[in-house]
């Protein structure tokens, strides 16, 4: 047993596993647990020296996070009966309440990453209420301007030279997600005041890895460039963390955490889900969770996975569940893709055909970044014109995807009229 669990007063039996959590933080996992239990532990941690941070109650799901000579995440989970017990060494610390300034009327992009040369990766935008910015994940490392982009884009919406990010949330180590954000550290971090990171990346040392290799350098790079920004506040994620940015509050719905001991070799399974509250209005961002994912989020929750917007998981490629799209009732999908390969897989993916027939309103990235007013009303959603256009001749010897001619006429010409050219 790792050292880190020596000021905890562990359940008098043995343990089932032993889970390095990435980071320094680790985890044993008790089967056949029950309530009684994991009460037992809350006050054991209690009586001996921790206090309270948030405990949270998830319909039947108990967590509670504590902090004293580490951050002690507990959790019981009866639809498996498993007690998980997180020592965490990182005590940085991060808001439980809303903080209001109604200064500024609060909106949600979904950005139109460049996707000239690749059909994934995904940017969301958050304007909170004193006007700074909680962004979800960034561009591919092959959409190659973004990490220009987004800063001029944050900067013509603040009004500011230097705009201010309260909070950047990372939904797993894909390249596709971080890639740009590894870009703006080494090379543009005096353009943005970066106030905190939020993330929950696997061990590097996992017996799953290497993963995929531009994967695992990408996380590893992620992981060098924050330790040399020291000034970025770092808040490693556990399920059950209910945490504020100003106005927006969050529940972390799921981790790699969860998903042991079952495989993460598809490193999606490694997503952080987490659901936000901005004005009433519900936002639900799954990231790329796949298999096991979807399978800890509707063992364990029903209401909770109910949400105004949902982004579509893993692009819309494979993700999760029809299940999961049915619970969730949103009545506006986004899809973090390209209209390509949308239209590609549309008629092959159940999950997105039940989404997009529950909801309202649904919209493409690749076709225009697109902004909602919160909170959300249907109909006044805002489209902006379409800055990007497939390289066709780039994407074949990249990724060896050719099209007709007949589709490639088609799409220009969706193009041109999305822009007015």
């Amino acid at each position: 047993m790792n050292k880190i669990f020596d000021s905890i007063i562990l359940p008098a039996r043995e343990y089932e596993s032993e889970y390095d959590c990435g980071d320094g933080a680790y985890m044993l996992v008790y089967e056949d647990s029950s309530l009684s239990e994991y009460e037992a532990l809350c006050k054991n941690a209690l009586d001996g020296g921790f206090s309270a941070v948030t405990h949270n109650a998830i319909e039947k799901n108990e967590y509670y996070t504590l902090r004293g000579k580490c951050l002690l995440n507990l959790c019981f989970t009866p639809c498996d009966n498993k007690l998980r017990v997180i020592a965490d060494p990182n005590l940085t610390e991060y808001a439980v309440k809303p903080v209001y300034a109604d200064k500024t009327p609060v909106a949600l992009w979904q950005f139109e990453v460049d996707h000239s040369l690749i059909d994934c990766g995904m940017c969301y935008i958050v304007r909170c209420d004193d006007g700074s910015f909680f962004v979800i994940d960034s561009a591919h490392y092959y959409s190659v301007n973004d990490d220009i982009r987004l800063i001029e884009f944050l900067k013509k919406v603040s009004g500011e030279s230097k705009p201010r990010v309260s909070g950047w949330f990372f939904s797993h180590g894909h390249e596709d997600h971080i890639g740009k954000f590894n870009d703006i550290l080494a090379y543009y971090s005096d353009k943005l005041d970066i106030e905190a990171v939020y993330v929950n990346f696997p061990s590097e040392n996992h017996r799953d890895a290497p993963w995929g290799v531009p994967a695992y350098n990408s996380m590893l790079d992620f992981r060098r460039l924050l330790n040399e920004h020291k000034e970025i506040r770092v808040i490693k994620l556990h399920t059950g963390m209910h945490f504020c940015v100003r106005n927006l509050e969050f529940d972390v719905l799921c981790t790699h955490e969860d998903v042991y001991p079952e495989s993460t070799e598809d490193f999606n399974n490694t997503s952080t889900v987490i659901v936000m509250n901005a004005c009433d209005t519900v936002v639900s961002f799954p990231g790329d969770a796949s298999d096991h994912s979807d399978k800890v989020l509707i063992d364990r929750y029903n209401e909770k996975l109910k949400a105004d917007i949902i982004q579509i998981s893993h692009h819309g490629h494979h993700g999760t569940s029809p299940e999961f799209y049915r619970r969730t009732g949103a009545k506006c999908a986004l899809f973090p893709v390209t209209v390509i390969k949308y239209d590609e897989e549309f008629p092959l993916q159940e999950s997105n055909r039940l989404a997009v027939e529950i909801a309202g309103e649904s919209y493409i990235a690749s076709n225009g970044t697109v902004e909602i007013p919160l909170p959300y009303k249907p109909g006044q959603v805002k489209v902006y014109p379409d800055e990007t256009f497939e390289d066709f001749d780039g994407i074949f010897n990249l990724w060896c995807y050719e099209y007709t001619e007949e589709r490639k006429k088609q799409l220009y010409e969706d193009y041109l009229l999305r822009t007015g050219k």
